[in-house]
């Protein structure tokens, strides 16, 4: 059964401003250890970042009725084909389904939750 939709959009200059503003103090705010060292540093760092950013927000819109997470109660990570999934620090009942894509200057992430059957 569906539990709930989240969508959300991020300007990738949103995410550049504020890693040169904060820097790694943002990174810890907002990133757990594993999704941080899994993002290469390069010419889509940014877009990369401010995609799972947009992904945590879409996966707490999702959910945010029956279960309040902070950023960092999710984390999202990659499967080896690349496709991307959500990872929570607890089980809370619920599977994530998730799109993300970035472009140049946007990022957008879309999560639909489903109750664990």
């Amino acid at each position: 059964m569906i539990a709930g939709i989240g969508i959300d959009m991020i300007k990738i200059e949103k995410m550049r401003e504020a890693l040169q503003r904060w820097g790694d103090d943002f990174l810890e705010r907002v990133f757990n250890k594993e999704e941080v060292e899994k993002i290469c540093k390069g010419k889509m760092y940014y877009q990369r970042l401010a995609a799972r950013f947009a992904a945590k927000e879409a996966v707490i819109k999702a959910i945010s009725k029956e279960h309040p997470l902070s950023l960092k109660d999710i984390a999202i990570l990659n499967r080896e084909n690349g496709a991307p999934y959500c990872q929570f620090k607890k089980n809370i009942g619920i599977d994530i389904f998730l799109s993300i894509t970035h472009i140049e200057d946007y990022a957008i992430a879309c999560a639909v939750a489903q109750k664990e059957v």
